[in-house]
């Protein structure tokens, strides 16, 4: 009995001992996978409400999608990629035939996005908050590219998690192609002196300050409607009657602002009578010598010819040829061949010059500050600004020296007997000298 017992407990042991051994053995099979299929094309962004994807049929990424160029590219809101998004059906794969996790047939990552140019560059901070428009300077068109990282799970195969797998889409998106603003030199060279205000009670100058943006009747300063900050002026002005520039002097030059990177267009001149302007490849306009007519420049966007902006404008109202010379009003006078070939005080400056009694303003001094106002075609340092030598590197402006300040140029215009007026040329202000001061002054004549 006992030994039956015995055997009866050594097979029992036996048993036990198989039994453990074999469910200790795990069937390795295939890992799921998630099958892409269209789901990449669900990747999406809004603007001002709008959604955009290809799902949707809105935006293609084989074509450049056109937005408004005053959008940012924070305005572009990327939707965050979902599990809505995946089909446990269409989009999960078991070649061992095993279901998908009922709970959790996939697990999505977190969307990412990266804004890049058209030269490969990726844009990043603060250019986010620029304009995509005018002057932004981004080639176009940029790539918006999406990406979300996705798994599959199955309900019971080992493995049951699916390699990751990486849905991508790339978005091309541009803004509608504009000639934006015709911008001054001086406006790119010297951006910290576009327009200049004057306060009345102290006379002390300030450039660029907000509450001196209108023209003042006494001191003048300011810009008009037409001239925007920062890009220049307008290129259908709302004040003139005319294109900027309307006068001009040898060496002027000016940049047609376009939407996007200047580099996105070829520019050639259609009109040019006379043959005295010419245009490079970053839109720049260089006034060489006086037209005899109206001049086109043509810009087309490289990646569409069909698309094309002609700019027309005619700067010989006011044609002033500043001097490399120095004298006195006779000196000048001379230089220029004649009185009738020297530039009046309008013609040069739209500075206002406060000859009453009293100022009204507070003191018994007379206001004697003044400065030009940035407008179209009544006047060339109004047009040009900054008129100096830095700013315009091929004339023959002089340039402004704080230290040992010279640059002011004689007028035909008489004050009194002896003394006529004359303008700085960095700021259009207008005074008076002796005809045969000391300090002389620097000669412009007419074109």
């Amino acid at each position: 009995m006992g030994l039956i017992l015995l055997s009866q407990w050594t097979l029992a042991g036996s048993a036990n001992a198989i039994l453990t051994a074999t469910s200790s053995q795990v069937i390795t099979g295939n890992a799921p996978q998630v099958v892409a299929l269209s789901s990449a094309d669900k990747h999406g962004f809004t603007v001002n409400g709008v959604f955009y994807s290809e799902a949707s049929g809105s935006i293609k990424s084989s074509e450049v999608k056109e937005f408004d160029g005053n959008l940012t590219l924070n305005d572009f809101k990327v939707v965050i990629y979902t599990l809505t998004n995946l089909d446990k059906v269409e989009n999960y794969s078991d070649i061992d035939g095993d279901s998908a996790d009922p709970q959790e047939p996939f697990k999505v990552e977190s969307t990412n996005y990266w804004w890049y140019d058209n030269n490969g560059v990726r844009i990043i901070g603060n250019d986010k908050k620029k304009i995509i428009g005018c002057g932004s300077g981004f080639s176009m068109p940029l790539k918006l590219i999406l990406e979300t990282k996705v798994k599959a799970y199955s309900e019971y195969g080992f493995p049951k998690e699916s390699e990751q797998l990486t849905l991508s889409k790339t978005y091309q998106i541009a803004p509608k192609s504009e000639l934006c603003y015709a911008k001054p030199n001086s406006t790119i060279v010297h951006p910290e002196h576009q327009w200049i205000g004057v306060d009345l009670k102290t006379e002390a100058y300030y450039s660029n300050r907000p509450e001196y943006a209108n023209r003042h009747p006494l001191v003048g300063g300011g810009y008009t409607q037409d001239y925007i900050p920062d890009y220049g002026f307008k290129v259908k002005p709302v004040v003139s009657s005319k294109t900027f520039p309307a006068t001009g002097f040898p060496g002027a030059k000016f940049q047609l602002v376009m939407t996007g990177a200047q580099t996105d267009y070829r520019y050639q001149l259609i009109n040019n009578p006379g043959g005295g302007v010419s245009v490079d490849q970053n839109g720049l306009v260089k006034l060489n010598s006086k037209p005899s007519g109206n001049v086109t420049v043509r810009a087309t966007l490289k990646r569409d010819p069909s698309i094309v902006h002609d700019y027309t404008f005619n700067p010989t109202a006011i044609w002033g040829i500043p001097q490399n010379f120095r004298g006195t009003f006779n000196a000048v006078q001379q230089r220029c061949g004649g009185l009738q070939n020297m530039i009046s005080l309008a013609q040069l400056t739209n500075s206002p010059r406060y000859e009453g009694q009293t100022a009204e303003l507070g003191r018994d001094k007379l206001t004697i500050s003044n400065s030009y106002t940035r407008a179209i075609g009544d006047s060339i340092l109004g047009e040009w600004g900054w008129t100096t030598k830095s700013s315009y590197p091929d004339s023959e402006w002089q340039e402004f020296n704080p230290d040992y300040f010279m640059s002011r140029y004689w007028t035909i215009n008489v004050r009194e007997h002896g003394i006529y007026y004359i303008v700085h040329n960095h700021d259009g202000f207008i005074g008076f000298f002796l005809a045969e001061d000391p300090d002389l002054g620097y000669a412009i004549c007419k074109g």
